[in-house]
């Protein structure tokens, strides 16, 4: 396979990322991630098999690093902006299945802004964060500051299941001053200490979010 058939490949692979992501496919999304990872890696050992080819004919070693990163840049932004899309679909399905599951319990939330703003019945806003464990035991979440009355944290473990913590206004009457913010977001650092998930506040060894909200009713 030549350097023409791999940018073939990896051109077909970039359409069907875009083709998925468009319909909302997370898992093809991801299956062709991953493939486009690996046609990447081939291109990048084609080069170096190429210019070390042109170095032995020629006599003169052709391995220039600004040659090599020149060619490797940009599969990597490519890369990254396929997981920026990959993540972004992630975070819609997480919402979608949270969503769906309390219409079952008889809860409706409207969107009203963004995709992480919502309206219950009763007038009250409420944001949906979700993160997924990019490191062991710890998730990283965030929400407009002043944008949302009631929050709910979706953390997506690795292998895929999600927990999710419920925190009414009350918590942040009684700790919303006390958190991080960052470019307008109100920042949530959760972790997992083995006994469930803590919401990280300064000043207290961490919150237990269901000791302010067992259950949804704060919803309707």
């Amino acid at each position: 396979m030549d350097a023409t058939e791999l940018q073939s490949e990896k051109n077909k692979i970039l359409s069907a990322i875009s083709k998925a992501a468009d319909e909302g496919n997370t898992d093809l999304v991801l299956a062709e991630s991953e493939k486009l990872k690996k046609i990447e890696n081939l291109i990048s050992r084609h080069v170096q098999i190429v210019l070390e080819l042109e170095g032995l004919k020629s006599g003169k070693p052709q391995t220039s690093q600004h040659k090599i990163r020149r060619v490797v840049n940009a599969p990597v932004s490519e890369t990254r902006s396929s997981q920026m899309v990959s993540s972004r679909e992630i975070g819609e399905k997480i919402r979608d299945e949270f969503l769906t599951k309390r219409e079952a319990e008889g809860i409706y939330l409207q969107l009203t802004k963004g995709k992480t703003i919502f309206c219950t019945r009763s007038g009250k806003r409420v944001g949906l964060a979700v993160a997924t464990e990019r490191q062991p035991n710890r998730w990283f979440l965030g929400l407009p500051v002043d944008g949302f009355d009631h929050a709910v944290l979706l953390c997506q473990r690795e292998n895929g299941d999600v927990i999710d913590i419920p925190l009414p206004e009350k918590f942040f009457e009684k700790y919303g001053n006390e958190m991080s913010q960052s470019k307008g977001q109100l920042k949530f650092n959760v972790v997992d200490r083995g006994s469930g998930l803590l919401v990280q506040v300064p000043g207290t060894d961490g919150i237990n979010g269901k000791s302010f909200a067992s259950d949804y009713s704060l919803l309707r």
